[in-house]
């Protein structure tokens, strides 16, 4: 009798911890013209993003630091970003800048054969510090283009 309530007990507890909103799992829904990054600050750096491109092209982003790692830039999302995101999509060095990820194609949701597999999903580690996700594929730069967000703490590993 133990073992009948211990072993659906069991899938309950697993199934509560795995779905619990602390799994730090994003998902930036990205179009030809626009990203939408899900939260411009938060604490910690350790998290994991599945993009989502509802489009049927491949879009082109990168992931840059913006600052100096262990400072964040102050009302970095009031700041235009625009010259600098011009300048990267040309292939001009940004010294200030660290890029991170330069290009990286997000698949077409329709086009990924295994969701458990997903090509789009990219875990992060990273140290405090402003931010920018941006497509690269535009020739104009909009504020729909990137996205800011801060990292406010340093992480553990």
């Amino acid at each position: 009798m133990k073992k009948k309530l211990f072993i659906p007990l069991l899938f309950i507890f697993l199934f509560v911890f795995a779905c619990s909103e602390s799994t730090n799992v994003f998902e930036p829904e990205v179009s030809s013209t626009k990203i939408d990054f899900p939260f411009e600050s938060r604490e910690n750096g350790k998290f994991t993003a599945i993009y989502q491109n509802k489009t049927q092209e491949s879009i082109s982003y990168s992931l840059v630091l913006v600052s100096k790692v262990g400072s964040v830039l102050e009302n970095s999302n009031n700041l235009d970003f625009c010259e600098g995101v011009n300048a990267l999509r040309s292939n001009k060095v940004i010294v200030e800048w660290t890029v991170l990820n330069l290009n990286f194609p997000i698949i077409p949701n329709s086009k990924i054969e295994n969701i458990n597999d997903n090509p789009n999903l990219v875990s992060y580690n990273l140290p405090k510090g402003t931010y920018i996700v941006m497509l690269m594929d535009q020739e104009t730069c909009t504020n729909d283009s990137y996205s800011i967000f801060d990292i406010t703490e340093m992480s553990d590993n």
